[in-house]
């Protein structure tokens, strides 16, 4: 990134003799840009005059290194995808072909989903429905999801939908299987472009996007485009969560643009796992208010308690007592299972609470394992496996479950891969766990003091557990850390 970035600055003084106005606001976008935000919000007119007279400033239509829009100084490859993403969705709210479903865990986004993919298939049997995610696990997940919301139970009131259900409706969306969002587009090989693009579009009449707030402006940008006329594009995530690693908080910009819009924009908000874990519903639903209003979260409420353990001591003691289920697992098929069971989320990769540390540790006190859990860090479209894939390894193979079965693989030919007792917050996006444990830092300046700690980093990190939380780190901290919140500047 320094790199391109330093590029793109030598290139505005070398060929646009760039004024040191200019530069200056170049570094501010691209200072920017490494924090998340698409643009650079200019509030002084006598700069915003000075950049207009600039030639290497350009304005909506003009191809420039940067375009100025408004008050917003962008670089203009983002300017173009941002103006892609609005161009595409405009259309398709125009022709009333775009819709958002939004909700925390356990308020029924999929089933939601499922009711209104069976109206669609009664009107018309012969739809084609591509459903897809940002990662392999988010993937794997949406299709369990589905699976599960189409089983009806007695019992279920929310289920008996699905008994009055046309039978061949309900074979076609039990045959339905999600894929990560690259396997949709078509990758190819060292390129940042897709197979599927706006001349060669997708052949689907609904096509359905899960845990969207991982998705980053590029890449909302390249899928809105392959979309093609006449489909209907479903857009599901929980607004609330982490935005994308990457550039722009997309998911949440178009919610918050839609959100008066009924014929749009639906947020359920009626926690249907109350009943099994109301410590985690409560925590989360504070955390929310604390955002707003930054009042205290607090971790002694008798039904937070309920499901959420906040711990000062004894870390590795019960970390490693949760994970004897791993280390004694007999096969592969147990331990990928086992994945499923517990997991560490810390808040950054160094110091000592991080993953780099603890995971360190973890396998010093695990000793002599046969299967290990690992997590892979960078793309492989050969071997098909992604960023964010976690498996299990033992001495020749590693084993992951991609769409509905175990694949395994040579540990020889394994791109980059980390141990995954313990992974990022981030990187547990799209999972869901019946343990979790949270480590915070004990103090700030001991960890990443450039982790920026906010309330969406706890509320995604709590409601990947089903069951229970426990909580390791500052109290201070934690619940300081809950009055902040990320702010991604965009024009969306």
């Amino acid at each position: 990134m320094e790199n391109l970035n330093d590029f793109l600055l030598n290139y505005l003084q070398t060929k646009y003799n760039a004024s040191e106005t200019v530069i200056d606001h170049a570094k501010k976008v691209l200072e920017q840009l490494e924090k998340g935000s698409v643009c650079f919000k200019i509030e002084n007119e006598t700069v915003i005059e000075e950049l207009k007279k600039s030639s290497a400033v350009g304005t909506k239509n003009e191809i420039r290194p940067l375009i100025l829009d408004g008050i917003n100084l962008y670089i203009q490859r983002y300017y173009i995808y941002q103006t892609g993403i609005i161009n595409n969705i405009d259309k398709m709210v125009k022709d009333g072909r775009f819709h958002i479903i939004t909700g925390g865990p356990g308020t029924g986004k999929t089933t939601s989903l499922a009711k209104i993919l069976a109206e669609k298939l009664n009107e018309n049997i012969e739809q084609n429905i591509l459903l897809a995610a940002p990662t392999g696990k988010a993937a794997y997940r949406m299709n369990e999801a589905l699976r599960f919301s189409l089983k009806y139970d007695e019992k279920k009131e929310h289920t008996h939908w699905v008994k009055n259900t046309d039978q061949k409706v309900l074979e076609i969306l039990n045959k339905l299987e999600s894929k990560t969002l690259h396997r949709l587009l078509g990758y190819i090989h060292l390129s940042v472009n897709f197979k599927h693009t706006s001349e060669n579009p997708l052949n689907a009449n609904i096509i359905v996007i899960d845990e969207c707030s991982m998705v980053d402006l590029p890449m909302m940008s390249k899928l809105l485009d392959a979309v093609p006329d006449n489909c209907n594009l479903f857009l599901l995530g929980d607004k609330n969560q982490l935005a994308s690693v990457e550039v722009g908080s997309v998911f949440a910009d178009i919610c918050e643009k839609y959100k008066r819009d009924g014929r749009i924009y639906k947020e359920l908000t009626e926690n249907h796992r109350a009943k099994d874990a109301p410590g985690i519903v409560k925590l989360s639903n504070q955390i929310l208010k604390a955002k707003e209003d930054k009042s205290d979260i607090n971790f002694d409420d008798e039904i937070i308690c309920k499901n959420i353990e906040y711990r000062k001591e004894d870390k590795y003691d019960t970390l490693i007592k949760n994970f004897e289920g791993l280390f004694n697992a007999r096969n592969k098929e147990e331990t990928l299972n086992m994945l499923k069971k517990f997991q560490i989320l810390c808040t950054t990769k160094t110091g000592i609470n991080g993953t780099e540390q603890i995971n360190k540790k973890i396998k010093e006190l695990a000793k002599k394992v046969r299967f290990t859990p690992i997590i892979i860090t960078e793309n492989n479209y050969e071997l098909k496996l992604f960023n964010g894939d976690v498996g299990v390894k033992d001495e020749k193979e590693a084993h992951f479950i991609i769409g509905e079965e175990i694949k395994s693989f040579s540990a020889l030919t394994l791109p980059a891969h980390e141990l995954a007792y313990a992974i990022t917050i981030h990187k547990s996006q799209g999972s869901e766990y019946d343990c979790i444990a949270v480590v915070y830092p004990n103090d700030i300046k001991q960890d990443d003091s450039k982790t920026f700690l906010t309330g969406e980093l706890l509320y995604t990190a709590i409601t990947r557990a089903k069951k229970k939380c426990l909580i390791f780190g500052s109290k201070d901290i934690i619940v300081n850390s809950c009055k902040n919140t990320i702010s991604r500047a965009s024009g969306i």
